[in-house]
Parts: structure tokens; sequence; C-alpha cells
């Protein structure tokens, strides 16, 4: 009898405890004698009781992400500095090239009026000269020989620039492209109505383009009322 107990006695110190299942139906996990729990055949802890296994290394990942993420957005805001940099870097150049075209114009504009200029200059001369020298007993007839004198100057002044005077015919079809109606006539005569009466003051066209840039001002003949 003595020989058969301590064959049963080896047997149970042979084999490992087993997984105990409690009231609630879920796995325990074996622990040996001094408490800690019992690994897997591959080395990897038993998972809890739940179903989840511990979660190493996934702050290390969430480190990861997050730097990640703080390099993108400093990225974006260098590209956005860069980018700021280059509009104003534009735009101190367009307003250069704005300043530079209208010093352009002013030089152009000056070297075309220049001949025109210069004859107004010694105009005005000629006509501050003129004022300081007339005679005590200067007449209405003179003063009005010395205004047709300048008006002369002027007009030649204008024809070296590509400007004439025009006046035209009494009698002459009205056209509104080179005449300005400034007052009415009238006349019995319908063969007279829409034709100019009196030329008032002269016109002015420019050479080149054939276009007035002061048209004469004169008055038109109109027909009478109940006439045809």
């Amino acid at each position: 009898m003595t020989p058969e107990t301590s064959s049963v006695g080896q047997l149970d110190e042979a084999v490992p405890p087993q997984a105990t299942v409690a009231d609630g139906g879920d796995a325990v996990t074996p622990e040996t004698d001094d408490g800690t729990a019992l690994e897997a055949g591959d080395g990897t802890a038993l998972e809890a009781g739940d179903g989840t296994a511990p979660n190493a290394g996934g702050e290390p990942q969430e480190s990861h992400l997050l730097g990640e993420i703080s390099a993108a957005l400093r990225d974006l805001a260098d590209s956005s500095q860069r980018y700021h940099a280059r509009a104003e870097q534009r735009e101190g150049v367009i307003d250069h090239l704005r300043s530079e075209v209208e010093l352009l114009r002013q030089g152009e504009r000056r070297g075309l009026l220049r001949p025109l200029l210069t004859d107004i200059c010694r105009l005005r001369n000629d006509l501050l000269r003129q004022a300081a020298d007339l005679p005590a007993d200067y007449d209405a007839a003179k003063a009005a020989e010395l205004l047709l004198s300048y008006a002369e100057s002027i007009q030649l002044t204008l024809e070296s620039n590509g400007v004439i005077t025009y006046a035209p015919d009494d009698g002459e079809p009205f056209d509104p492209r080179m005449h300005r109606r400034v007052a009415g006539e009238a006349t019995a005569d319908p063969a007279l109505a829409g034709r100019i009466a009196q030329v008032r003051r002269d016109g002015y066209l420019d050479i080149e383009a054939k276009s007035p840039i002061a048209p004469a001002e004169v008055t038109v003949f109109a027909a009478t009322k109940g006439e045809q």
C-alpha cells in the first residue's frame, strides 16, 4: 500500500497545473507557486480575461506621429513665408517698373511739346516787351494791329506743330464733324436751310489725323415757320 501512495504523489507533481474556470465562465490564467502568470509555449504572455493583449510600444508610435505632424506644419509655415516674401518682391518690382514707365511718358510728352513750348515762351517775352514799350498815345487801331501780329505768330507756331486753322465759306453745308452750331439765323429761302450763315471762330485741324482739334463755330440758316 505504501508504494502505490507514493506513485500517485509523484504523478501529481509531474503534471503542470491547468487553467481553472471561474464561476462566471471566464478562463483563469494559471499561476505558479510564486503568483506569476504562466506564459504560452511561444514565450508570449497569455491574454487577460477580456481578450486584450498589453499595448507594448503604443506611446512611441503616437510620439512618432506627432513629430511628423509638427514637421509638416513647420514646412507649411516656411512655404507660406517664402510665398509672401516672393509676392512682396514682385509688388516692389511692379511698382518700380510703373514709376519708370511714368517717367518715360513724361519725358516723351516734354520731347514732343518742346518746340511748341519754346514758341510760347518766346511769345510771352514779346508780349511783355510790347506792354512795357507802349507809347502814351497808343490808340485802338494800333492795338488791333499788334494783336493781329501776335495771332499770326501763334498761327505759324501751330502750323509748325502739325495744326492748321480753317474756316468754312458762307453758304457751305453744315458738317457737324467739322463745325459747331452756336446760333441760328432765319431765312425765307428754303435752299439756304442747313447752310452756314456766318463763321464766328476759326477751327483747328490736325493735319496728320485729319480730324479737328477744335471745330469752327458757326451760325446756321434755318427756314422760317411755314416755309418748306
